[in-house]
């Protein structure tokens, strides 16, 4: 009777210690794609486990690095790059929470990645991060193989300078946060023209340095401006060539994009417009805008910029006029739960766009807690459920 408890304790602590090791039994290259959604620090901390583990990571493609308090990023950083498989390709390379005091960590592991066939890159900056000769490293901004680049720094202190054109053939997605270009001789910026593949481009707290900053790719499909930044003793302006567009987004919480805008093609090919922005704007600035959307067929609006609108309606007739938007389907309204709309006010304000026939749809999409996030409260008080949603609101004119 013993012996056979014994043999069944036995089993027992085998087959568990085996469903344990399950995960050691499955093939290397399943590891590995499993390890690159894994933080870097934990991916290289499995090399304890046993013998096979001990240089697994090595074989890593992808490399996340974000701070920890507990090690030192930019020694961590050099290290791993040091002494991972140098014959392996680096596809995917994000760093976060570097050293402030060291930009040559964050230059060495840039051209690292981009000797190694790196096709996506993320990039953030601390605010303090000065020490970087005003100037990203040109041989980043020229890798053949990027087909991502995102570049991040925190909105304080000077901006991160950019060349005046990226030689980048392959990149197909480009964000850039709290950057500036360099302008020409003619007090002119014109970045984006030699991105060939550029598909969506993202602009977050440009500053804008230039007189004219021309937005220039005739393959960017996707086109996203937020709270740009401006020079106040510089009239200036920013002009679109873009003949495919089809996605368009303006958004301005800061109250700093108050620029005109201006595009040498109709945007013919533009499906969808989204305009947010919390701060009043003037009648002429606001109709250069809407003469960007003038051939969208679906555009998005927000609470504060519909107001904008409704206040617009009220001005003299003699004034420029807005265009016709003739193949608008439809206008979908966001607005704040406790802000209530009437069906007058927003007839209204839909009276602006001139067109025969639209549906309307008022969506109360953002709950307490999103608005106060987005303006930098405390909501948890009251006690708002994130489902909270009121029906929408159809019109047809």
């Amino acid at each position: 009777m013993d012996e056979g408890k014994e043999t069944k304790g036995t089993r027992s602590k085998g087959d568990t210690e085996e469903e344990r090791d399950r995960l050691g039994k499955l093939p290397e290259n399943v590891l590995l794609h499993i390890m690159n959604f894994m933080e870097t620090r934990h991916a290289v901390q499995t090399c304890v486990l046993s013998k096979r583990w001990n240089n697994l990571w090595k074989s890593l493609t992808t490399l996340t690095f974000h701070h920890f308090r507990r090690i030192n990023v930019n020694k961590f950083v050099s290290r791993v790059l040091s002494d991972r498989d140098d014959s392996i390709s680096l596809l995917n390379l994000c760093l976060s929470g570097l050293d402030q005091a060291e930009s040559g960590h964050l230059i060495w592991a840039t051209r690292y990645a981009a000797s190694h066939n790196v096709q996506q890159l993320t990039i953030h900056l601390p605010y303090k991060f000065t020490n970087i000769l005003n100037c990203f490293d040109p041989l980043t901004l020229s890798c053949p193989s990027l087909t991502s680049l995102e570049l991040h720094k925190e909105c304080c202190g000077p901006p991160l300078e950019i060349p005046k054109s990226l030689q980048l053939p392959a990149l197909k997605s480009l964000l850039l946060e709290y950057v500036s270009f360099t302008a020409t001789d003619n007090g002119c910026a014109e970045p984006f023209s030699t991105c060939h593949s550029l598909n969506t481009l993202v602009l977050c707290s440009l500053h804008i340095d230039a007189k004219v900053l021309f937005i220039s790719n005739s393959n960017l499909s996707i086109l996203n401006l937020k709270d740009l930044k401006i020079l106040d003793t510089i009239q200036q302006k920013i002009v679109f060539s873009t003949p495919n567009l089809s996605s368009l987004t303006i958004t301005n919480y800061l109250g700093f994009s108050h620029q005109p805008f201006s595009s040498t093609c109709n945007l013919s090919c533009l499906e969808e417009g989204t305009i947010h922005t919390t701060t009043y704007i003037s009648y002429s600035v606001f109709i250069g805008w809407l003469q960007l959307f003038a051939n969208v067929k679906i555009l998005k609006l927000s609470y504060d910029t519909l107001r904008i609108l409704k206040d617009l309606s009220n001005h003299a007739t003699t004034r420029t006029q807005p265009p016709c938007f003739a193949r608008l389907e439809s206008l979908k309204v966001k607005i704040i739960p406790y802000l209530e709309m009437s069906d007058e006010e927003v007839n209204r304000a839909v009276e602006y766009f001139r067109t025969l026939l639209i549906r309307v749809a008022v969506i109360n999409r953002w709950n307490l807690q999103q608005w106060c996030s987005r303006m930098g409260c405390f909501p948890a008080c009251f006690g708002l459920s994130k489902k909270r949603m009121r029906p929408k609101r159809f019109y047809r004119l």
